[in-house]
């Protein structure tokens, strides 16, 4: 049994657990998921269990650090700015749009239009092909606020791929639109 210095988890007196500490204390969280899964359940291959801990790890980091270094530190909530983001990139749209394209439920678009309309970021106006819709538009004011806020966003992003040099980036990215173009991606979208 390793010890906690060693960054591994063990257990103790009377089935005790320890958690570990250091630098590889999530790697060590994630052999022992593993391990407990490989003792109890029936699944091919254990570098599905690592590989989908880990992205999730990096994914919710990495959120968390845009959130609060970049998002709140401009005063937005998360949803706001992807609602802005998505109007930035894609243009004017309809609520619904904008639900599909930044992959949120209508009831958080709905939340968050309300405030960042009440702060001059967007502006709404008839739908021109539904009379009983309207089309979401940026501001002036709000393009320059997401412009200013993914100017940071990048910088953060920039930071958290430092360590992958340009091939390891290439490598990534090529390997995320695959999963991203699979059949499991493709099903949770409908």
């Amino acid at each position: 049994m390793s010890s906690p210095e060693h960054g591994r988890t063990s257990i103790g007196s009377a089935g005790e657990h320890r958690h570990p500490t250091g630098g590889g204390r999530f790697e060590s969280f994630v052999d022992a998921a593993v391990t407990r899964a490989e003792s109890t359940l029936e699944f091919e291959d254990p570098m599905v269990l690592k590989l989908s801990l880990m992205l999730r790890k990096v994914n919710q980091l990495m959120t968390d650090d845009a959130n609060r270094q970049v998002h709140q530190a401009e005063g937005w909530t998360q949803a706001s700015f992807r609602v802005c983001f998505g109007l930035w990139v894609a243009g004017p749209m309809p609520p619904h749009l904008i639900a599909a394209t930044t992959n949120m439920s209508r009831a958080s678009v709905s939340a968050a239009i309300k405030k960042i309309e009440e702060d001059g970021l967007i502006s709404r106006e008839p739908s021109p092909v539904d009379q009983r819709s309207t089309v979401l538009r940026l501001t002036d004011a709000g393009e320059r606020a997401v412009i200013r806020t993914y100017q940071s966003h990048i910088a953060l992003e920039h930071h958290w791929l430092e360590p992958l040099n340009e091939t390891e980036r290439l490598m990534l990215f090529l390997l995320l639109r695959k999963l991203l173009t699979g059949p499991a991606a493709s099903e949770g979208r409908s």
